[in-house]
């Protein structure tokens, strides 16, 4: 019998959307704290290059072996290991910070363990839960899990812009442990299927790899689709990784904006995943897509112009709105048309081309932004990313019958 009908399918999903924002807020949590901290000690592009590169580098790094694992071993055990080993070295690291050496270097190293977790995770987490979850149900539980993201992700910056102005960072990292903890204890509640992964040929590292990489740029439209996103993400970047610094530098320093800054971008995520959650399918996601980008890129140049705060935090909840329709739709993309024995490693591509291209992105952006001003960067990659996102609805459009060909 499958597992989806021998085991309460809603209870078995719960326990996994739990457990694995439990793991999200306490890694947001995390990176906020030490977003912050660097750019109001420092109050540097370039240290904000470092950050986004310790955040996002490592994830590129593993992600290609981490799709392999997440395709031959079972992906509920990858990521309670990968849990575990994150939050033991995220702690030991700031003790060290906190009782012995007040070195920014050792905040760095924190992100670089806490990339390399989310390198594994996250490819596992996307192709566990198709598994468990009906696939009529697959459009409402990737909008779900985005929502309980965006409410996670609207208290975490609030905690942490509480706790980094009243108590200080290492308080973050005590949060941090609770969370993980408990993320751990429920995702090992999950009833995962096996037998199938058990099944599948183990192939070595870098064979697995190829194969991975084969499958995804062999096929036309998987192929159109990881360019066009790559493309869009790298115009997405100075918007994510640049927004703290330009806020400082535009608006000044106090804690409260930096807060409003990601609790507006959140408050917007929090409605664009709520919009998903309601629809029962989504019929037409290269357009959702395609909307999802062009809205990024009015948002982010407009943020660019000269204008008031509360002009500024207006478009960064309409850049919010936009960010989960683009992600849950790929997401439901994938999960609804890639074959089930591939798909952690399309995710784990996924992963690369999206948010992984961010530090590539910021060896160019974050020097630039120390002699370019922020304003700029946004004006013109909000510009691009508007034809990008007409170019990707024209050339996915007339890709359309491939995709059948994909599982």
């Amino acid at each position: 019998m499958h597992p989806i009908a021998s085991h309460s399918w809603k209870q078995n999903v719960g326990y996994f959307l739990a457990a694995q924002n439990f793991f999200l807020f306490g890694s947001s949590s995390v990176y906020f704290a030490i977003l912050w901290y660097i750019a109001l000690k420092a109050s540097s592009g370039t240290w904000i290059m470092l950050a986004t590169m310790a955040t996002t580098l490592p994830q590129i790094l593993i992600s290609l072996w981490a799709g392999i694992w997440s395709d031959q071993y079972s992906r509920k055990k990858l990521i309670i290991a990968s849990s575990s080993l994150v939050t033991l070295l995220t702690f030991g690291t700031a003790i060290i910070y906190f009782f012995f050496s007040r070195d920014l270097w050792l905040l760095l190293l924190i992100a670089a363990i806490r990339s390399l977790g989310s390198g594994v995770q996250t490819p596992a987490g996307n192709a566990l839960l198709p598994e468990i979850t009906p696939k009529k149900e697959l459009s409402r539980i990737n909008g779900l899990n985005q929502f309980i993201s965006s409410v996670l992700l609207l208290i975490s910056p609030i905690l942490s812009g509480f706790i980094l102005g009243k108590l200080g960072i290492m308080f973050v990292f005590v949060v941090d442990l609770v969370t993980a903890t408990s993320g751990i204890i429920l995702m090992a509640c999950v009833h995962a299927p096996q037998q199938e992964q058990q099944q599948q040929e183990h192939v070595a590292g870098l064979s697995g790899i190829k194969d991975g990489l084969k499958y995804t740029f062999s096929h036309r439209y998987l192929r159109n689709f990881m360019v066009f996103t790559l493309i869009a993400f790298v115009l997405v970047a100075p918007s994510s990784q640049l927004s703290t610094l330009f806020v400082k530098r535009a608006f000044g320093s106090a804690v409260w904006r930096l807060t409003l800054n990601e609790l507006l971008w959140t408050m917007g995520a929090l409605l664009g995943s709520f919009y998903i959650t309601m629809q029962k399918r989504l019929p037409h996601k290269i357009k959702l897509i395609t909307l999802g980008f062009i809205g990024s890129g009015v948002s982010f140049a407009v943020m660019g112009l000269p204008e008031p705060f509360w002009t500024y935090l207006l478009f960064m909840f309409f850049s919010g709105i936009c960010m989960p329709i683009i992600q849950a739709t790929t997401n439901i993309l994938i999960q609804e048309n890639v074959a089930k024995e591939k798909m952690g490693r399309v995710f784990s591509i996924l992963q690369i081309v999206s948010t992984g291209i961010y530090p590539i992105a910021m060896l160019v952006y974050g020097p630039l932004a120390d002699q370019v001003s922020i304003r700029y960067i946004l004006i013109v990659t909000g510009v691009l990313l508007i034809l990008v996102g007409f170019a990707f609805q024209k050339r996915l459009t007339s890709l359309a019958g491939y995709l059948k060909d994909l599982n």
